[in-house]
């Protein structure tokens, strides 16, 4: 996506976001401890785009071209950052394989829990910005791009379990499994029966030795 694209998506964005935090002035605080600091935000796929978030004061400023070297990024693809925004509570999807993250993690994870504090309704506002035609749009690209990766998830694990099984021999299959899992139950019932007679027989010792001897 080139520069007059993102810069599209720039402005709506940041006027949703510094709308909000002039109504939470607790959130907007939390953001000023970050004054001066900047995120780049790069989208790997299916569509390549990067923006800027830069903290002023207790704003957000959003760029698609910004000189200095940032002190954090976050790359990852559109399903990943869906996920991100719409994980609820959950920061494990920050740091899940699909993202890459440099530079300052902790300046990530607090801009990640102020936008989860300011609670967006993404779909809403983007309805409002681009029409509802667009949000449907973007809603169903979103949509598509998390079944593709659920799904190219469960291929590949799938593929990998095949290979480890019939090819690199690495592991075993549901057969041998089952095979070896019989095998250490009739192991396990031999032991019983060995410890059962081994204690038959103590006690037998026991009652002869307890006897007393005829003369």
């Amino acid at each position: 996506m080139n520069h007059l694209v993102s810069s599209a998506f720039c402005a709506p964005v940041e006027a949703l976001l510094n709308g909000l935090l002039a109504q939470d002035s607790d959130t907007a605080r939390r953001l000023a401890r970050h004054h001066g600091k900047a995120v780049r935000v790069a989208c790997t796929a299916p569509l390549q785009w990067q923006v800027f978030v830069l903290v002023q004061e207790e704003r957000l400023s959003i760029r698609s071209i910004y000189e200095p070297a940032p002190q954090a990024e976050i790359a990852a693809s559109a399903s990943a950052f869906s996920r991100v925004l719409l994980g609820g509570a959950q920061t494990d999807a920050l740091f899940s394989p699909d993202i890459r993250l440099g530079g300052d993690t902790h300046l990530i994870q607090d801009l990640q829990q102020i936008l989860r504090d300011l609670e967006v309704d993404w779909e809403h506002h983007f309805s409002a910005a681009f029409g509802d035609v667009a949000t449907h749009q973007l809603s169903q690209f979103f949509g598509k791009a998390l079944e593709w990766t659920a799904q190219t998830r469960k291929t590949l694990i799938a593929d990998v379990e095949e290979y480890l099984h019939e090819e690199a021999r690495l592991l075993p299959g549901s057969s041998e499994i089952t095979h070896f899992s019989s095998r250490v139950d009739e192991l396990r019932l031999a032991i019983d029966r060995i410890h059962a007679r081994q204690q038959r027989l103590l006690q037998k010792l026991q009652r002869c030795g307890s006897e007393p001897a005829h003369e």
